[in-house]
């Protein structure tokens, strides 16, 4: 099966309509010496290269641009010792907002099971190439469209391109060159705009790979964050410069804008997390135009921002809420943390500074603020409160104000935040999720393939949410279970009929753990007893909490022999392994597995609510 290429050609029109997200065409102000980096080895977009300096200093001057391009060198390939690497961490790398560390670590995460020992199980099943949504969007690497682009990197070299004018026109102001600097501003200007269409058309229109969404998302950072506030920035220093007095007649000194902007250049967590749990790095740069010639400022101070927009007259929910600027002009809130929850509230941060400037030897104090940052939920109890929060950032990500959006844009979205539910970071992926998993969700929920449901709104969202979020917060929480899910033993998005098919020549005790397609949030044991296959759905008694195990309840049921596990070979074909159970799990149980109790099925039930014993016929 191969659907990639044929949503891919039709979605190309992408006549949905998806009213475009954050694009930030006016701001206030900004300045930035920072540059982009790139890593061929690791497809990994990288922050701004800022070397580290003092952290006393409270006055330092306006950043200039470097000379000879050096801040938009590519990254030399020589490893740097730790003290003299960028002061930022790396953006688009795959870091996700929840790893293992922070709640709930699973005792097996660590273990090794046997890799290809298992009888090969049926017939392998066609199905897609063996990389994170390797299927999505391939197409030719030297065409010139954006899904093109962005695949052979021709955005990031277009980007860093601007980025070096940006500073010769920085340059030009200072030297009072105006020329042609406003035909050249509104150049870049359309350019910007024109790269901001295409990216939202990425999102919109096709089936993304995960390393390459993630690429996606970095650049639009930096084009939005950086790029776009620093043509502001000289288009304001232009503006007054020209026009001079005129140009501020009727306003006062006090209202008057000023050439500085504090941008958010690296936020590394975003989403569900727990109180009390630090939500940071978060980078933050203060940036200006040409006609500041120099700074102090106070302490830079986070305030929560509701839905609404309003702004808290406080930061005490907020602990490690105050830091300084280092001499290089840059703050990095390390150990900020939500000292109460928000929940089921999103909420942002926006971050506050008061600055002395001197503008054209004329000294001035003003309060600048940052753009709100992306969206936290802080949860009190992750047990009841991750599916919820987890359904509300991702609604919040793919729809933004729309009610109905492309299953493409689902899609790049969804598989980013399954990387997150799952624990997974892009340069570490035990389970990627395949096009043909994402097919799967859609189908069992909507009785539709992609190549008929091309469109979601939100109360089908809510539906889906419904049933997976469920199963998403069993994967991560509950003990063992994301081990067996990663490592293949727990297939997961396999229909009964795809799990009948693949059990019907196996011997009594094979079993294959799925989803439920009719119960939301619950798996179900497909398994070969003597009358054929049965299914079997798993119970609350059955794994109730940590000391209670779905692999005790396996170890301990003598229906359950031989488990299934899937994986999916480099050449794109999904094959299921058999093992014998103990082989696998035994290292994991308890105590030594005793026969559990064993009763019928109930009536009128699709599922089995008892494992079959063999004496019922």
């Amino acid at each position: 099966m191969e659907p990639s290429r044929e949503i891919v050609q039709k979605n190309a029109n992408c006549n949905v309509p998806v009213k475009k997200e954050g694009a930030k065409t006016e701001f206030d102000i900004t300045d930035y010496s920072s540059s982009m980096q790139y890593s061929n080895q690791k497809n990994s977009f990288s922050s701004f290269s800022i070397k580290k300096e003092s952290q006393t200093p409270r006055s330092f001057p306006a950043p200039t641009a470097r000379p000879g391009g050096e801040s938009g060198a590519p990254n030399s390939g020589k490893k740097r010792p730790r003290d003299e690497e960028d002061s930022l961490p790396p953006i688009g790398t795959g870091k996700s907002n929840s790893t293992r560390s922070d709640e709930d670590h699973d005792d097996a995460s660590e273990g090794k099971e046997p890799e290809n020992e298992g009888v090969i199980a049926g017939n392998p099943e066609a199905g897609t190439p063996g990389v994170p949504g390797a299927e999505a969007g391939e197409v030719g690497r030297g065409g010139n469209t954006p899904l093109d682009k962005l695949a052979s990197n021709q955005y990031l070299l277009t980007l860093r391109s601007m980025e070096t004018q940006l500073k010769t026109i920085r340059l030009k102001i200072g030297q009072g060159n105006f020329g042609s600097l406003k035909a050249e501003l509104n150049e870049i200007n359309a350019k910007f705009h024109e790269v901001l269409e295409e990216f939202e058309a990425l999102k919109n229109c096709n089936f993304l790979r995960a390393f390459d969404f993630n690429n996606l998302l970095s650049l639009e950072d930096f084009l939005e964050s950086v790029l776009i506030p620093q043509l502001n920035l000289y288009e304001l220093d232009l503006a007054k410069m020209v026009e001079g007095e005129d140009a501020r007649k009727g306003g006062s000194a006090e209202n008057e804008e000023v050439s500085v902007f504090l941008a958010i250049l690296n936020q590394e967590n975003a989403g569900p997390i727990k109180k009390d749990k630090i939500i940071g790095p978060l980078t933050l740069r203060l940036m200006t135009g040409a006609s500041i010639s120099q700074i102090q400022t106070g302490p830079v101070h986070p305030e929560l921002v509701e839905t609404s927009q309003r702004i808290k007259k406080n930061n005490q929910d907020l602990e490690n809420s105050k830091q300084t600027f280092k001499e290089n002009g840059t703050v990095t809130f390390t150990d900020l943390k939500f000292s109460s929850g928000t929940f089921p509230t999103l909420v942002r941060l926006k971050f506050r500074v008061t600055v002395e400037l001197k503008i054209n030897g004329e000294r001035q104090a003003k309060t600048i603020e940052s753009f709100p940052t992306k969206p936290f939920i802080s949860m009190t109890n992750t047990g009841s409160q991750w599916k919820d929060a987890a359904g509300t950032w991702l609604k919040e990500e793919c729809f933004r104000e729309n009610y109905q959006i492309s299953m493409a844009r689902l899609w790049n979205y969804f598989q980013k935040h399954y990387l997150i539910a799952t624990k997974q970071e892009l340069n570490n992926v035990k389970r990627p999720l395949y096009l043909k998993d994402f097919e799967y969700l859609i189908q069992a929920k909507f009785k539709q393939g992609l190549d008929q449901k091309q469109t979601i709104n939100q109360k089908e969202f809510h539906l889906f949410w419904d049933w997976i979020g469920p199963s998403l917060k069993k994967i991560r929480y509950q003990k063992y279970m994301l081990w067996l899910f990663e490592n293949g033993y727990l297939p997961g998005f396999v229909t009964g009929k795809e799990a009948e098919d693949q059990l019907k020549n196996e011997t009594q005790g094979t079993f294959i753990i799925r989803l439920s397609e009719r119960v939301d949030g619950e798996f179900v044991i497909s398994y070969v007893h003597q009358t054929g296959v049965r299914h079997y759905l798993l119970q609350p008694d059955d794994m109730a909490d940590k000391k209670k195990t779905l692999v005790d309840f396996l170890g301990q049921n003598p229906m359950f022999l031989y488990i299934m596990q899937i994986q999916t070979q480099p050449g794109g074909k999904r094959v299921f392994y058999k093992y014998n159970k103990d082989k696998i799990l035994q290292k994991y149980y308890k105590k030594v597995p005793k026969q559990i109790a064993t009763n019928q099925a109930s009536e009128g039930n699709p599922y089995d609510t008892r494992v079959m014993d063999k004496s019922w016929h």
